[in-house]
C-alpha cells in the first residue's frame, strides 16, 4: 500500500479507495483499458510499456525543466516580449506561464511526483485491465515510491509538486479546474485515515 499510495490521488478522483487497496472490480475491464486509452493513449501491452518508460524517463518534467531553463536565460523584459509573442497561441502561452508561476518555488526534482504518480496509477489500472501481472505491477510501484524518497522530503512536499504537475499537463492555469485535485491532496494530507497520514514518508522500502 505503501507504492501505490503515490497514485492515491487519482485512485480517488477515479472512485477507488484505500479501504479497497484501490481494487477494481473484474467487470470494469473494458472501462479500464477505455480510460487508459482515452487518457494514455495506451492500447496494449506494447503502449503500456512505451508509455511508462516514457514518463519514467522523461514525462512532464522535461518539458517543464525545458521551458524553465529557458525562462531563466531572458531579462525580465525579454521574458514579457516573449510572453507577448506567443498570446496568440494559447497553449504555448499557458504552459510558458504556469512554468514561470511554479519557478523556484518547486524542489530540484520540480513535477517528477505527477509523472511518478500516474506511472504508479498506471501499473494498477493495467494489472487490472489485464496488461500486467500483479508481481510487476507491485515491483514498478515500489521503484517508484523508492525513487521518490530521493526526490522529496514528505507527503507534502510531493503534494505541492503533484499538483503543479498536474496543472502544467493539463496547461489549465484556472483555480476552478485545478480545485478538485486540490482538495483531494489537501484530504489526504489533513485526514488520519488516509495513506499519507497513516504511512510515513519515510518508512523503510
Amino acid at each position: 500500500m505503501r507504492s501505490f499510495a503515490l497514485g492515491a490521488v487519482l485512485f480517488r478522483m477515479n472512485g477507488l479507495w484505500e479501504e479497497t487497496g484501490f481494487a477494481w472490480h473484474s467487470s470494469r475491464k473494458e472501462e479500464l483499458r477505455k480510460l487508459l486509452s482515452h487518457t494514455w493513449s495506451i492500447h496494449d501491452e506494447e503502449s503500456l510499456d512505451k508509455h511508462l518508460n516514457f514518463l519514467w524517463a522523461e514525462g512532464a518534467q522535461a518539458s517543464y525543466h525545458k521551458t524553465e531553463a529557458f525562462l531563466n536565460t531572458l531579462s525580465f523584459r525579454n521574458r514579457e516580449a516573449y510572453f507577448e509573442r506567443l498570446n496568440g497561441n494559447t497553449a504555448l502561452f499557458n504552459h510558458a506561464r504556469l512554468v514561470q508561476m511554479y519557478s523556484g518555488k518547486l524542489p530540484p526534482s520540480g513535477i517528477a511526483a505527477w509523472d511518478l504518480g500516474q506511472y504508479v496509477f498506471i501499473c494498477k489500472a493495467a494489472y487490472s485491465a489485464g496488461w500486467m501481472t500483479e508481481e510487476l505491477a507491485i515491483e514498478r510501484a515500489m521503484k517508484a515510491a523508492k525513487r521518490c524518497q530521493t526526490l522529496y522530503t514528505g507527503w507534502s512536499e510531493f503534494g505541492i509538486a503533484y499538483l503543479a504537475g498536474r496543472q502544467i499537463w493539463t496547461n489549465q492555469p484556472s483555480a476552478e479546474a485545478a480545485k478538485p485535485y486540490v482538495d483531494c491532496v489537501s484530504q489526504l494530507l489533513t485526514d488520519a485515515r488516509s495513506l499519507w497520514q497513516r504511512l510515513p514518508w519515510d518508512m523503510s522500502l
